[in-house]
C-alpha cells in the first residue's frame, strides 16, 4: 500500500522521532507521536472488553470515551513519563453484576456490598423526583500507567446515565448537583475498594477518575462532566466540559453558529462535485463550550478514480471556508473500497495537508 504525501508539513510530521520520551518499560512500543502514550507489550486485551461491548453497543461511543480519558489523563500522567496497559484490575468478574453476581456495576445490597449503584430498596433522589431501582453507573473503563515496570497511576472512566426512567415510564433527568454528589461518593468508594482489593494499588499510587455522561436527555454524543484526582483516600474534585456533538445539529449550531454556517457552505460547495450517491456529515469536539476539533466524513459511492480525485481536490481547496484557527479539522474521504484520503488542518496553522492511499 503506497502513501502519497502532498504536503511538506505532513512529511515532516511523519519524520518526527519520539526519542525525547523518558519512559522506560520492558517491551514498550514507540508512541505514534510525542504527545501520545506508548503501549506496553505483550499487549493483552482484557476480558472486560466483552462486558464493555455488551453495555455500550455503540463502538464509536466507546472509542470516543476511551480516547477522551487518555487525553484528560495527560494533565496528571505525562506521555513522556509513563506508558499504558488496560483493565489490569477491573476485569469481567470485577464488573459483572448479571444474574445476581457480586460485581461493582451491580446495586448495593447485603449480597453485593461493593455494588456502586443505589440500593434497590432505596429510592434515588434525582433532584427532580425520587426513582426506585436506579441504574446510574453503566460501566467502568481503566487505563494503567507504568514507568520502569512499576505502577505509577490509574485512570478510570465512570460511564453514567444522566436520566432515569421512573415506575410510570417517564424520563427523569438527574440534576447537576445530585449527579456530582453521587459521583463524589461513588468514586470515593471505588478508589477505596481498589486500594483494599489489590496489593499493588498502594496509597502512593494516584488514581484519576473522570465521569462520562451518556447524555440520554440531550442531543449530544456524550460528555465528560466531572473529575476527581485521588492521592491516598482524599479526592480533589472539579467540573469538566468536554462534549461530542453531531454535525450538522442543533448543539453544534448553538456552540458555534459561524462554524455551522461555514460547514453548510463547505457542504454546498462540495455538492457540485459529489452529485449523487454521496453524503457529508461530521462530529465536533467541544471543550468548555468551544469547538476544538471538527471531523468530517465524506462518503462517495460508485465513483471512478478520476471522480474521487476531483472530490479530494475540492475537499482540500474548500477548507479555506473554515476560519476558526483554534480548531483542528479533519476530512476523511471514503469510497466503496475504504478510506481514500485524509485532508487535515491543524489548529494554529494555515497549511492544509492531504494524504492519499491507493
Amino acid at each position: 500500500m503506497h502513501w502519497r504525501k502532498t504536503s511538506l508539513c505532513i512529511l515532516m510530521s511523519l519524520l518526527v522521532l519520539c526519542g525525547c520520551s523518558t519512559v522506560s518499560n520492558s517491551n514498550q512500543l514507540d508512541p505514534i507521536g510525542e504527545e501520545e502514550y506508548a503501549a506496553i507489550q505483550p499487549y493483552e486485551s482484557s476480558d472486560a472488553r466483552i462486558k464493555h461491548a455488551a453495555l455500550m453497543g455503540d463502538t464509536e461511543a466507546r472509542f470516543r470515551m476511551e480516547q477522551g480519558l487518555m487525553d484528560l489523563s495527560k494533565t496528571y500522567f505525562s506521555p513522556t513519563k509513563v506508558a499504558y496497559k488496560t483493565q489490569e484490575f477491573l476485569d469481567y468478574d470485577e464488573l459483572d453484576a448479571t444474574d445476581g453476581s457480586r460485581g461493582l456495576l451491580g446495586t448495593n445490597r447485603d449480597e453485593n456490598p461493593n455494588g456502586l449503584n443505589p440500593s434497590p430498596d432505596e429510592g434515588f433522589n434525582t433532584g427532580n423526583g425520587t426513582v426506585s431501582g436506579a441504574v446510574i453507573l453503566v460501566d467502568l473503563y481503566e487505563l494503567d500507567w507504568y514507568a520502569d515496570d512499576e505502577l505509577q497511576g490509574i485512570s478510570i472512566a465512570m460511564v453514567v446515565n444522566d436520566a432515569l426512567e421512573d415506575e410510570n415510564g417517564k424520563t427523569v433527568e438527574i440534576t447537576k448537583g445530585r449527579m456530582q454528589n453521587y459521583l463524589e461518593v461513588t468514586s470515593g468508594h471505588l478508589v477505596s475498594y481498589m486500594r483494599e482489593r489489590f496489593n499493588s494499588i498502594t496509597s502512593n499510587v494516584p488514581i484519576y477518575v473522570a465521569c462520562f455522561s451518556l447524555d440520554n436527555a440531550s442531543d449530544t454524543l456524550g460528555s465528560y462532566i466531572y473529575q476527581g484526582y485521588f492521592e491516598g483516600a482524599q479526592g480533589d474534585f472539579s467540573e469538566l466540559d468536554l462534549t461530542w456533538v453531531e454535525v450538522p445539529g442543533a448543539a453544534f449550531s448553538e456552540a458555534d453558529s459561524d462554524m455551522a454556517a461555514q460547514f453548510a457552505e463547505y457542504q454546498n460547495e462540495l455538492s457540485h462535485v459529489l452529485v449523487d450517491y454521496s453524503y457529508l456529515v461530521g462530529k465536533a469536539t467541544l471543550q468548555d463550550g468551544k469547538v476544538i476539533q471538527l471531523n468530517i466524513t465524506l462518503t462517495a459511492h460508485g465513483k471512478t478514480a478520476s471522480e474521487i480525485l476531483a472530490i479530494t481536490q475540492a475537499a482540500s481547496e474548500q477548507m479555506v471556508v473554515f476560519t476558526n484557527s483554534s480548531c483542528t479539522y479533519k476530512v476523511e474521504v471514503i469510497t466503496d473500497a475504504g478510506t481514500y484520503a485524509i485532508v487535515s488542518k491543524e489548529a494554529g496553522s494555515e497549511d492544509v495537508n492531504v494524504m492519499t492511499m491507493q
